[in-house]
């Protein structure tokens, strides 16, 4: 549907990028939560996190917890971690 006022197309314009901005937001807080639940499970020490306490904060269920991360996430948190292991010095 497309109008003839061009200040009608350019509130579709300035309205489509905000649009595609907050997609955009959504889908990097999505992948932040993936990590963050990866690295709750499979990297944090001394022991994971809780299933139960990580459902509560991310607003999930337990079975949706399982499954929210695959294991590229891993891989992508592992390759964080030893990034990071290089730039801060080990405490002795």
């Amino acid at each position: 549907m497309c109008s003839a006022n061009p200040s009608n197309a350019l509130t579709a314009d300035v309205l489509l990028s905000a649009l595609a901005d907050a997609r955009a937001r959504k889908e990097q807080a999505a992948q932040d939560m993936r990590l963050l639940l990866a690295y709750a499970r499979e990297f944090a020490v001394p022991r994971p996190y809780r299933l139960a306490d990580l459902a509560q904060a991310a607003g999930m269920s337990i079975s949706g917890i399982r499954t929210a991360y695959t294991p590229a996430d891993i891989e992508t948190v592992s390759t964080l971690l030893a990034a990071l292991r290089q730039h801060i010095p080990a405490a002795d």
